[in-house]
């Protein structure tokens, strides 16, 4: 998956205000958007007054601390800290936060603020419209700091050792070694976890096959040591575990994978298996209930950037994301620019690009009153999202040559578009489906997806993933298998 920055709308996503403090140290404030503060019951004229702290950034002492902060107006804690205890995270004695200053200067205007941040290490959250911070997968750190300590802020630093301060009881300093320690056991346990899967599948196969040939199956032995006959009975099914036990286990793998996947490697895959499964099937339960919800748009942008693979089910051939929120119309896909379209993608194998263009669930699709019997029209929302699509496009086209060479992105190509706008639901009568049909299979340059038909591909790949552990359930095929 390629890096992921971020260009903000100001209309979807809030504005930065920067005022200077002294010399060469500035505060950076989030002013949010309309439709937030409206979600949140506020006076959306009133923008200012609500305006929250994101950002101190000290160039004189070399530090940079970020205020993380609950931006989506329909949550609870909006413009609240999105951690339970940790209010402030400082940057300490790290070139990362001025190195793109040729003066050592900080930034002092927005679009400076937005460099800046692309350039923090990747355990960091860089878009500051979902509330800057750790990372979700490295929200671990925080939980722990917060357990083991009674700190408001976190600091990391090469200065000190891992630790709350000894004179100011607020401060917990972790050592830029222990953070990247952290980080990387973290991305190795998911590295070790997705391995485990493909092995779970290959095992589930043999076995299978094995048993139909009347030849034993893989059967692992236990061990002696007590994480690995728990593992080992996790893997088989045989027990319902405590939430200890689940912690154990959890800890065993990350320590023994190695062991155990020369000693048992098909249940090491079943477990993957199953855990890849449930995961699936939270993430399906979450899109249905998004969709109960009458949501904005940078919401489902929010929940597609954290789950792009479901993107890439709207493509018959390979994608990895290159940008979301790209100006597509600017100098660089990460500058300023008229036309920003909600995620560019390319093919992985040919490097050609696609635009996506996000709507909502509830955007009608089609007219409500018929044009003539039986024939509905395509609504403004639909019709105007088409041509937005195609202006980005056309725009991207044109720039694509200056774009390449100020983002220093050499490997995307505009050999041929595709754009793809995700927009509404699938019409309920026959008639509105009929007319929606014939409407989008002629719209040979955009292509149309609806939310719901994107959940449905969903709860397909989960049918696929349950026939590998139930395959009784499903029947023959019948006929010539040509239907």
């Amino acid at each position: 998956m390629a890096p992921v920055f971020r260009q903000h709308d100001p209309d979807r996503d809030g504005t930065l205000e920067i005022e200077e403090v002294h010399p060469n140290f500035v505060e950076v404030y989030f002013v949010p958007p309309e439709h937030s503060l409206l979600a949140a019951g506020l006076d959306p004229t009133r923008a200012k007054s609500y305006r929250t702290k994101l950002l101190d950034i000290n160039g004189q002492c070399k530090f940079l601390t970020i205020h993380p902060i609950s931006t989506f107006g329909d949550n609870d804690d909006f413009l609240k800290p999105k951690y339970d205890q940790i209010e402030r995270i400082t940057l300490a004695d790290m070139d990362i936060v001025f190195r793109g200053s040729d003066d050592g200067g900080v930034p002092t205007t927005p679009e400076g603020v937005l460099e800046l941040l692309e350039g923090l290490p990747s355990a960091f959250t860089k878009d500051y419209a979902y509330g800057l911070g750790l990372a979700k997968p490295y929200r671990f750190i925080i939980d722990a700091v917060e357990e083991l300590s009674d700190c408001t802020e976190l600091v990391v630093t090469s200065e000190h050792a891992t630790g709350p301060d000894s004179e100011d009881n607020k401060l917990f300093y972790i050592a830029k070694k222990d953070f990247e320690q952290a980080r990387r056991a973290m991305n190795s346990i998911d590295n070790l976890s997705q391995s485990a899967a493909r092995a779970v599948k290959e095992t589930t196969a043999y076995n299978i096959l094995a048993e139909r040939l009347g030849m034993p199956k893989l059967d692992p032995k236990a061990g002696r040591h007590p994480y690995r006959r728990l593992f080992t009975a996790v893997a088989q099914g045989k027990e319902e575990l405590s939430e200890e036990d689940q912690n154990a286990v959890i800890g065993a793998l990350s320590k023994n994978v190695a062991g155990i996947a020369e000693v048992q490697p098909e249940k090491l895959a079943k477990l993957r298996g199953d855990i890849e499964l449930v995961t699936l099937e939270a993430l399906i339960k979450r899109y249905d209930e998004m969709l109960g919800e009458k949501l904005v748009e940078g919401r489902w942008q929010a929940f597609f950037n954290e789950n792009p693979f479901i993107l890439n089910m709207a493509f018959g051939y390979p994608v990895i994301k290159v940008r979301d929120q790209a100006s597509v119309g600017g100098r660089k896909l990460s500058g300023d620019g008229e036309k920003i379209t909600d995620f560019l993608v390319k093919n992985s194998l040919t490097n050609n690009t696609a635009i996506f263009e996000i709507k909502t669930p509830q955007t009608a699709i089609l007219n409500k009153t018929p044009f003539r019997d039986g024939v509905f029209t395509p609504s403004a929302d639909l019709s105007g999202s088409i041509n937005q699509a195609l202006d980005q496009k056309y725009q991207f086209q044109r720039q694509i040559a200056q774009i390449k060479d100020n983002s220093r992105l050499y490997d995307i190509e505009s050999y041929a578009v595709h754009c793809c706008l995700v927009i509404g639901r699938t019409p309920d009568g026959d008639d509105q489906k009929k007319s929606f049909e014939l409407f989008r299979r002629n719209s040979k340059d955009v292509e149309i997806v609806t939310f719901d038909e994107l959940l449905e591909k969903l709860k397909q790949l989960g049918v696929f993933l349950r026939a590998v552990d139930e395959p009784a359930k499903f029947e023959e095929p019948k006929g010539d298998g040509n239907a």
